[in-house]
């Protein structure tokens, strides 16, 4: 056990953040003022962005985006925030400098959110056409390539900023 201690003083570590992270995500005052904002957010600009794309009559209201063909609903858990809280912790947790950290903190918040916007935008393509592609697509691929995702984006952090060499 002693041998494991320094890593496991890091699986604590990041438990421990993690669970930081989430109560601070599940405060009321966080979720009405920060949380429905960036869905609103997120939905009025991937409304623009399928418009730039040539999708036509897409529109955005509250937390949704539609049009005349298919809607989405940006809800709780569809925005990207519980990977990258998963990122977040991961980076906090490991023992490096501040810098490096700050660096992977914002450079893993610009990824995850740019992840999720090609998410909702393929989801939003995948609806059009098919149902059972929107629903195979929205519960388990996406589910699994953003943490698959976001943990090689925390191994690529790591080669690149912290590794000595």
């Amino acid at each position: 056990m002693k041998a494991n201690w320094p890593l496991f003083k890091i699986y604590l570590l990041f438990g421990f953040v993690l669970l930081i992270v989430f109560s601070v995500i599940m405060l009321p005052s966080v979720y009405w003022k920060v949380i429905m904002p960036l869905n609103e957010f997120l939905a009025w600009s991937c409304a623009k962005l399928l418009g730039l794309m040539g999708t036509e009559g897409v529109s955005s209201s509250g937390t949704s985006v539609s049009s005349p063909t298919f809607g989405v609903n940006i809800a709780e858990g569809c925005n990207g925030i519980y990977a990258l809280s998963i990122v977040i912790a991961g980076i906090v947790a490991f023992p490096a400098r501040w810098l490096p950290k700050l660096i992977g903190l914002l450079l893993g918040i610009i990824f995850i959110m740019f992840l999720n916007y090609v998410r909702i935008i393929v989801l939003w393509y995948a609806g059009i056409y098919s149902s059972f592609l929107f629903d195979t697509m929205h519960l388990y691929v996406w589910e699994f390539l953003i943490i698959v995702l976001g943990a090689g984006y925390w191994y690529f952090w790591y080669e690149k900023f912290v590794k000595t060499r």
